[in-house]
């Protein structure tokens, strides 16, 4: 034996040390390692080589075996070498460094490396699986055998082939137990461990596990009705209420999603509460085009036959996220619409559904790694759930899974699968290909190869061509995007719109005090913790509330003592009212009542308190009418249309946008059950959504923001005080006695809300000067956002002096502030007006009386639940169910609380019965009531007068009361327009290709923002220099990946914000007025100023649009390179009585849109705009980072490694 041979052994003990890697090294330069030594590795080398890693005694005389007998790879050329075979069945994850032997010494090289495919022929056949695996066999280093269904279900395991690697997943109808057997007996290497495929199968188990490994999951209980005793329905400690599920003590709240145990069972339900219209989301597998089915008439129990998991429902903006993983390093992301919000499925001209990448966060990326190796499942499918609350929960894990429709992705996968496989099985092959592994990956298998054409999907492939919207395919021949709203080289950016609810019912109030026992006990029953008061709000407590009622009139009406007198018959008449009231609609979701008990005297009764009377407070009405539904549905629809770029010549540019993940959509609204309707119904047309209710849109796509969109702004009670104040003052003005006829009381405690109008007393001309100042006075005075800077708006509570004649139909009082619009004897309107409502409700009284005795019951509306086609109008009755009792009780009440002989007028109810002489002007017309036209147009010249000028009636009194309320709003605004002028600034340079371009950008960049923020500064303050917050994108398109999509950069922001009258009337006031408290110039134009001093009414569907435009060309520290066109629109600002022929379906056209900002040259710069309101806006703030309690595990672990598959 030579020296060389005798020191064999110490040299390659010496040489396996060298081979062997830490964990940090990546596969590739174990690779190398293991070829630079073996070209000297002898057998015995390899024996010792494998000593340290213990293989298992069961397989040691075969290892060895396998390894004697193995050619020698040091003779041939390369292209000579025995291919791997791979076998298509299953898998099981084990680590290079747990490994028993290097998988290739294990398998011997004498055979072929070969992939194994068991699996059902209809997943192994699948399209994508042969895109991957024919990928692998260009690679000329695999076999691929697939066992094919009759091996799989009908051959012992002893009899399946032998193979090195194994694929394996379950499908329906998979024997995972034989693949199990399997891979205990031949022991190949495992893609995805077929041992863990058992906890897919449970999806209690697979929370449990993704518990254990620390991944997000939602809030969630599991109610295991597996080992429950017989007799047993429900663990003990299980409860269900009306409106959440509660598991040892842990309660989920409606809305919330009910998961059956078994993973295979995809029939998954969602309940909603009845608040939201109650009713349940039934989900289930694809059938054609549909994925659930709403049932609103499910009473909303829970399912009581097998086991659950209830978690919470997550608002994810309607869509859903599939994550793809090709071992814990890679993952791809998906998103389609969500089958919550209206079941329909989108899907393109060759019927593959509509799918589109998305780019995932760095949390979400450790997030798909963690489940890859928490499941050992190296391709892996997951489903994501991004909330809108910022963060991200894993909901499902399916296992095997592929992406459909991405040669990307196929590229990828089967490249990954390779190294994978070669470094368990052969790792010294990974240095033949180094130099094709270098090429692009287009060329990675060469030009001589070509892929099977079915594999390609060819035109299946493809996802939807740009002229393609949502879910109208059509030709792909169309041509590109085209925004035809924008100038040559300038794209929209942004959209935001400020709108009030639809057209909506009267609200009213009925009081009562009840001293009957029934009543009593119920306030007992739910008298609150404080002992205040009762709160009759669920279709429980109003179904009791009911029962009771009905037994009280059923006594009244059976006694033989039956009192004759007035004060009976008008409480058996309130009664009836409420009952009324109850029965309205046949059901209590989607109609809004709400009653309450509050106590009035108490006694001692046997130790205890008792209440002897109470006073029963009954509030119904305000909801949104059929009407109402279809105009916010109508003007969705019409944003789609007008507002977005459409795409080529057969349009839908806003759906293309929104379904290739481009546009950013989020819909807020106040807490008002009509605003929240009105903005699903808008959601319903601005998407193009199906299906009658809105209940499912409404939880899934409206975010509540009570604080910005429902809030009072504190510190204006002092400004609207005073303005009601002098408003009545001039509305009671006596043109022949030259005074007010009623007293003014003393105002001196702050409110915070706006009360109602005050009386006042005689006034005359000379007492001018003890409620207003001499003039204008500059103040320091400390805006919205706590700010201190020098704005000219004067004192609160102040009217400067007028000089100049009055404007044309301005009141014209000597001394006192001029209010416009007034009429020119508002004393002698009021008494008009008081006249019509009398003879009303006389007309009424009659008709009451006919209606009781045809005593015909009728069905409501519920414009949540029901489609405005359900709506029907019946011939001679009040339109929405109202019964004809309701209306007259409706008139009458106005009527006594407008005009009293002691007190007077109270101005504060001009605007009720404005809204009831308008709502029934246009839903009761069929009634022919006299003198309704007439009462319409007096009530509507007194209401132009109150209305707007509540919120001040100077322009300087407008601003400030304005920019109390709004100033919230106004600052979420202008964080929305600043958000996408920063990221439009930074993405901008994505398009330079070469790097000199690149460093030129970001200088410029760079040079652009100091600018920005310097300009800001001295505006925005300290408190919000540099923190213009924002609501971050969910979900948006990955350029590497997208196809089809000329502009894969592209990003549009809508934000939608829906509210009531005053936070209108407040934004208008401020984009109007801003200017006056910094001396700068207006930013509405002198057209735009003429058309908001005409409109003296903001109607339903009243609109302030803003609209961001971004001109490319123009250099980025150029102000003018953002433009902002301001849009306002009246709503439905139409007399009823004037729109000829009034329409069938009682719905009024919606004015169009004018543009109010100032110049010809299409809007104000956002610089402009920021520098003219930010002053009065209260800073919108980022929150939290959402995942820091999830950064124990640090996201990027491996970024130091040399292959990084992260998308």
């Amino acid at each position: 034996m030579s020296g060389k041979e005798g020191n064999s052994s110490d040299d390659g003990e010496t040489r396996g040390r060298s081979v062997r890697a830490s964990g940090s090294q990546s596969r590739v330069e174990l690779a190398r390692k293991i070829g630079a030594t073996m070209t000297n590795i002898t057998h015995e080398d390899i024996l010792k080589f494998a000593k340290p890693h213990k293989p298992r005694s069961d397989a040691t005389d075969d290892v060895v075996k396998r390894i004697e007998s193995a050619p020698d790879l040091r003779k041939g050329p390369t292209d000579d070498l025995p291919k791997i075979r791979i076998g298509v069945c299953g898998a099981c994850r084990r680590k290079l460094k747990d490994s028993v032997l290097p998988e290739w010494m294990c398998s011997g090289c004498s055979r072929t490396v070969f992939c194994h495919d068991a699996a059902m022929d209809k997943k192994a056949n699948s399209k994508q699986m042969r895109a991957i695996t024919q990928r692998l066999i260009q690679f000329g280093e695999f076999d691929i055998i697939k066992f094919g269904d009759d091996t799989i279900l009908n051959t012992p395991v002893e009899e399946w082939p032998v193979v090195q690697c194994l694929l394996s997943w379950h499908s329906g109808g998979f024997p995972l137990s034989k693949a199990q057997k399997y891979v205990n007996l031949r022991k190949p290497y495992l893609i995805n461990d077929v041992f863990s495929q058992d906890i897919l199968l449970d999806r209690r188990k697979v929370y449990r596990r993704l518990v254990e490994a620390g991944i997000p999951v939602p809030y969630h209980i599991i109610v295991d009705r597996d080992d429950l005793p017989e007799g047993r329905n429900d663990p003990e400690s299980f409860v269900e209420g009306e409106d959440f599920v509660e598991l040892d003590g842990v309660r989920i709240n409606k809305p919330f999603v009910e998961k059956p145990a078994s993973g295979e069972d995809h029939n998954i339900y969602i309940y909603y509460p009845h608040s939201m219209g109650g009713g349940v989301k039934k989900l289930f597998r694809k059938i054609d085009n549909k994925s659930a089915d709403y049932d609103p008439k499910h009473p909303g129990t829970v399912r009581r036959v097998g086991s659950f998991i209830y978690e919470e429902f997550l608002t994810t903006g309607g869509t859903d996220v599939k994550v793809y993983t090709v071992g814990p390093r890679y993952a791809h992301a998906e998103a389609r619409k969500s089958p919550v919000v209206d079941g329909k499925v989108q899907r393109t001209a060759d019927g593959k559904e509509v799918r589109y990448p998305v780019l995932l966060s760095p949390q979400e990326k450790e997030i798909a790694r963690s489940v890859c190796l928490a499941f050992g499942q190296r391709v892996c499918g997951f489903d994501l759930l991004r909330s809108e609350r910022g963060r991200s929960f894993v909901c499902d894990v399916n296992g095997w899974s592929f992406v459909k429709n991405s040669q990307k992705y196929y590229d990828d996968a089967a490249g990954i699968l390779r190294m994978t496989i070669l470094s368990a099985v052969a790792p010294h092959r990974l240095l033949i290909a180094e130099a094709a592994s270098a090429r692009p990956a287009s060329s990675l298998y060469g030009d001589d190869v070509t892929i099977a054409p079915d594999c390609m999907e060819d035109q299946g492939m493809r996802s939807m061509h740009p002229s393609e919207s949502f879910d109208d395919v059509r030709s792909p021949a169309a041509a590109g995007e085209i925004d035809s709203h924008s100038r040559p080289g300038e794209e929209l950016r942004c959209v935001l719109a400020v709108i009030r609810h639809g057209d909506r019912t009267p609200k009213q109030k009925m009081k009562i005090v009840v001293t009957q026992q029934p009543m009593l006990d119920l306030l007992h029953k739910y008298l609150d913790a404080k002992g205040k008061q009762a709160k009759l709000k669920s279709p429980k407590e109003l179904q009791e509330l009911l029962d009771v009622t009905r037994q009280l009139l059923d006594e009244m009406d059976s006694s033989t003592n039956k009192d004759d007198n007035a004060e009976a018959d008008e409480l058996r008449e309130k009664f009836r009212i409420i009952k009324t009231v109850l029965e309205q609609g046949g059901q209590f979701a989607g109609i809004n009542r709400k009653v309450q008990l509050k106590p009035l005297k108490w006694t001692e009764k046997d130790d205890e308190r008792v209440c002897t009377e109470a006073l029963l407070i009954l509030k119904h009405g305000g909801v949104l009418t059929h009407a109402g539904r279809q105009q916010a549905e109508a003007l969705g629809s019409l944003f789609r249309n007008v507002m977005y770029p459409q795409s080529g010549p057969t349009g839908g540019g806003l759906l293309r946008l929104h379904s290739t993940y481009r546009h950013d959509l989020k819909i807020y609204s106040s807490d008002e059950g009509r605003v929240q309707t009105s903005a699903a119904a808008f959601a319903k047309g601005l998407l193009d959504l199906e299906g009658s209710s809105l209940t499912p849109i409404l939880v899934s796509l409206v975010n509540k923001d009570a604080g910005m969109l429902d809030a009072f702004g504190k510190g204006a009670s002092v400004d609207i005080s005073a303005a009601k104040q002098e408003l009545y003052a001039q509305m009671t003005y006596n043109n022949e006695t030259q005074k007010s006829e009623y007293a003014m009381p003393e105002y001196s405690k702050q409110l915070q809300t706006p009360p109602p109008s005050p009386s006042i007393d005689a006034l005359a001309p000379d007492d001018a000067s003890s409620t207003s100042t001499s003039g204008m006075q500059s103040s320091s005075g400390r805006n919205s956002n706590g700010n201190y800077r020098q704005l000219n708006l004067g004192e609160p509570g102040t009217f400067p002096l007028e000089d100049g004649p009055p404007p044309e139909g301005a009141s014209n009082i000597k001394g006192r502030p001029h209010i416009y619009p007034m009429p020119a004897d508002p004393l002698k309107s009021l008494r008009h007006l008081s006249e019509l409502c009398k003879t009303l409700v006389d007309q009424l009284r009659e008709k009451c009386l006919e209606e009781v005795r045809k005593d015909e019951s009728q069905e409501g509306y519920s414009a949540l639940t029901m489609d405005p086609n359900d709506w029907q109008q019946q011939p001679d009755r009040p339109c929405g169910g109202e019964k004809m009792l309701l209306m007259f009780d409706r008139w009458r009440k106005l009527s006594k609380a407008f005009f009293n002989e002691k007190k007077g007028f109270d101005i504060s109810k001009v605007p009720d019965i404005y809204d009831a002489a308008k709502y029934d002007s246009i839903h009761n017309a069929n009634l022919g009531l006299s003198g309704l036209e007439d009462l319409y147009n007096s009530a509507k010249e007194l209401a132009a007068a109150v209305i707007p000028n509540e919120y001040g009636l100077q322009a300087i009194g407008k601003l400030r009361i304005g920019s109390t309320i709004c100033a919230n709003l106004l600052g979420k605004l202008l964080a929305d327009l600043a958000s996408m002028r920063d990221e439009s600034m930074t993405t901008a340079g994505l398009q330079h290709e070469d790097s000199k371009a690149r460093s030129d950008f970001a200088a410029d960049l760079a040079t652009a923002m100091e600018s920005i923020n310097m300009d800001e500064s001295p505006v925005g303050g300290e408190d919000d220099a540099g923190e213009d917050g924002d609501d971050a994108t969910m979900h948006r398109l990955c350029p590497t990946y997208a196809q089809d999509v000329n502009s894969p950069l592209r990003h549009v922001r809508t934000r939608i914000y829906f509210t009531s009258e005053s936070h209108c009337h407040s934004l208008v006031n401020v984009l109007r007025y801003c200017h006056l408290g910094l001396g700068n110039e207006s930013i509405i134009g002198e057209n735009g100023e003429a058309y908001l001093h005409k409109t003296s009414e903001l109607d339903y569907m009243t609109h302030v649009v803003l609209r961001m435009f971004e001109n490319k060309s123009l250099p980025l520290k150029d102000p003018g390179r953002f433009r902002v066109e301001l849009l306002f629109s009246p709503g439905a600002g139409h007399n009823p009585h004037e729109v000829v022929p009034i329409r069938k379906d009682h719905v009024i056209p919606i004015v169009p849109r004018t543009a109010i900002h100032k110049g010809d040259e299409g809007g104000v710069t956002l610089h402009e705009l920021e520098q003219a309101t930010k002053p009065y806006a209260k800073p919108f703030k980022r929150k939290q980072d959402p995942y820091l309690p999830l950064k124990g595990t640090p996201a990027t672990a491996h970024t130091s490694e040399k292959l990084d598959f992260w998308i």
